[in-house]
């Protein structure tokens, strides 16, 4: 009898550690690379389009996908897999700005995103 309450216990114990690897993977999956592309403008307070802001999207364990906006202050963001990301939009002189962005499907267009960079 006892055997059978250890060979249960052992039994769980996988069940449990499944379970809480499957959940964590899909916990963390929206930093992970993709097909998904964002992109949008950057301004300044004026509504003037801002060059050469650097765009940061961290990825999960390390590493990010980078892009700098150009002389119209447009960027573009490609590989980004579905989930949540949070885009972080530095320039010097600026106050940086991190903006959460939601990707539901990686084939899904997402709106241009419009950020405002103050002094």
């Amino acid at each position: 009898m006892q055997e059978v309450g250890s060979d249960m216990s052992y039994r769980w114990s996988v069940f449990t550690a499944l379970v809480f690897c499957t959940v964590a993977a899909t916990g963390l999956s929206g930093q992970m690379r993709g097909l998904g592309r964002l992109d949008g403008t950057v301004v300044d307070e004026s509504g003037a389009p801002l060059a050469g802001v650097a765009v940061k999207a961290p990825l999960m364990g390390g590493g990010a996908i980078e892009a700098t906006t150009d002389e119209k202050g447009e960027w573009v963001v490609r590989g980004v897999g579905r989930g949540e990301w949070k885009l972080e939009f530095r320039k010097e002189g600026y106050v940086t700005v991190v903006a959460k962005v939601l990707l539901e499907r990686e084939v899904d267009r997402v709106k241009p995103i419009k950020i405002v960079l103050k002094k």
